[in-house]
């Protein structure tokens, strides 16, 4: 079972070098929510990520993109195919949830540390401790910001 240790602070801040995940949709678009300020931060991470959307749509659900910049490793989990009024069901977005965690933990071959946000919990409306227990049951550590 993994430990994940839940902190007050900013994402952003997580050590230079880590994963800094976040849950995302796959119509390229992150337009709101913290989402919005990963677009504003990492603007080129923006870019990638909305290509692979743009490129191969719906078919990126369940799956993880990390995108390298000058500071992090970003991190998107698709686990919605949209958005706003079409976002998933919540069974559905942690089904797409756990699938993209188990591919995000087979792409971290240089066992970077993982940081997150309560992914899923804020605009997609699914329950904190549902995808908590999923983070849990990866086997790996995560540090979860509490904003």
């Amino acid at each position: 079972m993994s430990k994940v240790t839940t902190i007050k602070g900013n994402l952003f801040d997580a050590p230079k070098g880590s994963i800094i995940i976040h849950a995302c949709n796959t119509k390229g678009v992150w337009g709101s929510g913290i989402a919005k300020s990963f677009a504003v931060k990492y603007n080129g991470a923006y870019n990638v990520y909305r290509a692979a959307c743009l490129s191969k749509g719906s078919a990126l659900l369940g799956t993880c993109l990390l995108i390298p910049t000058h500071n992090h490793v970003v991190a998107c989990l698709f686990t919605s195919k949209s958005y706003g009024h079409f976002v998933d069901k919540p069974a559905m977005i942690l089904n797409s949830t756990e699938t993209a965690l188990a591919d995000l933990i087979k792409q971290n071959v240089g066992n970077l540390p993982l940081h997150t946000c309560k992914i899923n919990s804020g605009l997609f409306n699914v329950p904190w401790r549902d995808t908590k227990a999923l983070l849990k049951a990866t086997g790996q550590d995560f540090v979860v910001y509490d904003f």
